[in-house]
């Protein structure tokens, strides 16, 4: 399913989400806009799902909040 999403659309998804102010559910709007895509609000969170498992980000908190 994302298989087939460019890493320039990836890294679009990316830097949109770190921008304060905008919406995940807005974000496949404009990248579809800007990159003529066919993207809905499911796979933009699968593409975050999968970056976030792939990463373990949740590693940072677990050892922050153990203290």
């Amino acid at each position: 399913m994302t298989e087939d999403i460019s890493e320039e659309v990836k890294k679009e998804i990316f830097r949109l989400v770190c921008i304060p102010g905008i919406e995940i559910e807005h974000i496949p709007e404009m990248v579809n806009k800007d990159y003529n895509t066919q993207l809905d609000y499911e796979k933009v969170m699968k593409i975050l799902s999968n970056e976030y498992l792939k990463h373990n980000l949740d590693f940072g908190r677990r050892l922050c909040c153990r203290f």
